[in-house]
């Protein structure tokens, strides 16, 4: 909400400094030389904020299918070893801490960047499994792998910080605010006294400057919205907490109590004839 603010106080800011700009200030340039420095920034500008945002938009994709990978992984085992209670009760109360930091600093990339035990925690009560407890499942191929999982989980861990850092350099930032500035400043170049003229100006502007907040938006993870990271938390802990059983019975009791309902205005019905 706070950055929603932000951008919204600087486009307003930005609409009024600009439409000052337009309707008060002049250049007297020629013509040819204006079209051609118009056309150049434009292009120019086009060209570099296409390209950014194209590599950010490949980035989201990647934190996407990683995050899902990592989500995926771990609802995986806790489902796995629902043959062994124990173990599924220590990895429920391990992923429960996990997400549960999660919701709570509304950042799904918090226990990759803190210090967190949850994948040794689970490797420990991996161990931990008796004689007894493995000869129920040693007939089971979805535990042949499940070391697999663990290394893929810290290779997921290290993916996660490489994408959460793969931001924009300073250099790559001088060339988008120097073609933004530009490409304002050149719509100006061509100077006419039509009103209607000078608005098409000034939304021309504006769109440079929301590609310009877009590309900064995009670079600070911030187009996933306030909510991202406690809904792939909740998703987890709803199956972790198998409130699906508990959504389930409810269903279940209240079409019970439906039926049995039916059943006693039928019989009242029939009482009655």
């Amino acid at each position: 909400m706070k950055i929603y603010n932000s951008n919204i106080l600087l486009i307003v800011l930005f609409v009024v400094l600009y439409s000052i700009f337009i309707f008060f200030v002049e250049f007297q340039l020629d013509f040819d030389v204006a079209t051609e420095m118009i056309v150049s920034s434009v292009f120019f500008f086009a060209l570099f904020s296409g390209f950014f945002i194209a590599r950010q938009n490949d980035r989201y994709t990647e934190i996407i299918k990683t995050i899902s990978e990592r989500d995926g992984l771990y609802s995986s085992l806790y489902r796995i070893f629902g043959m062994v209670p124990r173990i599924q009760g220590e990895i429920r109360k391990s992923l429960q801490k996990y997400y549960r930091k999660i919701i709570n600093k509304n950042n799904w990339a918090y226990n990759e960047f803190n210090p967190s035990t949850t994948i040794t925690d689970i490797t420990d009560s991996m161990k931990s499994l008796t004689k007894e407890e493995g000869e129920k499942i040693e007939n089971y191929n979805c535990f042949d792998g499940i070391w697999d999982v663990i290394v893929q989980l810290q290779q997921n861990r290290k993916k996660i910080i490489a994408l959460y850092n793969e931001r924009l350099l300073p250099f790559q930032w001088m060339l988008i605010y120097i073609f933004t500035a530009i490409s304002m400043i050149s719509f100006h170049f061509i100077q006419t006294d039509h009103f209607l003229v000078n608005l098409l100006k000034i939304f021309f502007g504006i769109a440079v400057l929301l590609v310009t907040l877009l590309i900064r938006q995009l670079n600070d993870l911030a187009v996933f919205g306030e909510n991202f990271s406690n809904r792939i938390a909740d998703d987890v802990l709803w199956v972790i907490e198998e409130r699906d059983k508990e959504a389930i019975g409810i269903l279940e009791k209240d079409l019970k109590e439906k039926i049995e309902k039916t059943k006693k205005e039928i019989e009242q019905e029939n009482n009655k004839e």
